[in-house]
């Protein structure tokens, strides 16, 4: 039976302070990390152990603690149940060192698990409006740290004249996909076929992802027999 150690313990408060902080009310569980910052690796470095720590204390290796490589970073994210676990025991832990403040220890509740659903439909009402369009091949964000559905990254174009990149963002993993595909994009007759990551961006305020969309009518309709 898994089993959290203190020094498990330990790690998961540090990030959870340091990486997500008051983000969690938002379903922002993650930290991206970029390659070509010396801060950046070394915080990659000390927070792989506590994957390590976990498969000692009996977790599945994703069970707590998620890490995946993208071509210029990584994302660390964090199980949203384990993030409002170290809440809880951060709040009370404070209540008890501060007689007579009581802080409620349910500080998160279920914002989570809403801004998902609201991120995911939003996401489908933007898929859709541009497969109607025509547009099959589509660039935007998730594991979005923003408040909004959109990211801004300034940089200079070919001439050094100033340029903004705007991604349509949303505070989602890739694995939402699936339920995506199901629930809201294959009763409208098409699906995302293909994601494939692009970039931690320069912001560190999410990861550009490609999206490929393809017609599933006929696939449906096989399918029926």
């Amino acid at each position: 039976m898994a089993n959290v150690s203190n020094e498990l313990l330990e790690m998961l408060t540090n990030f959870t302070v340091c990486e997500i902080g008051a983000g969690a009310l938002q379903g922002i569980t993650y930290a991206l990390l970029l390659k070509d910052n010396p801060k950046d690796v070394e915080a990659y470095k000390r927070y792989l152990n506590i994957v390590q720590e976990s498969q000692k204390c009996g977790f599945r290796s994703n069970e707590l603690f998620r890490v995946y490589e993208i071509g210029n970073g990584y994302i660390m994210d964090m199980d949203i149940s384990t993030v409002k676990t170290i809440t809880a025991i951060m709040a009370k832990k404070i209540s008890d060192e501060k007689a007579g403040k009581k802080i409620p220890t349910n500080l998160i509740g279920d914002r989570p698990e809403e801004r998902r659903k609201k991120d995911i439909a939003a996401l489908a009402r933007y898929l859709k409006s541009e497969y109607d369009k025509g547009n099959t091949q589509l660039e935007l964000a998730l594991f979005s740290r923003n408040t909004t559905h959109k990211i801004r990254i300034n940089g200079k174009g070919p001439r050094g004249e100033a340029l903004v990149i705007e991604y349509n963002a949303y505070a989602i993993r890739h694995w939402d996909i699936e339920l995506l595909n199901e629930k809201l994009l294959i009763p409208c007759g098409f699906r995302v076929c293909r994601i494939q990551p692009c970039e931690v961006l320069p912001s560190k305020t999410g990861v550009s992802f490609m999206f490929t969309l393809e017609d599933v009518r006929d696939k449906i309709d096989m399918h029926r027999f």
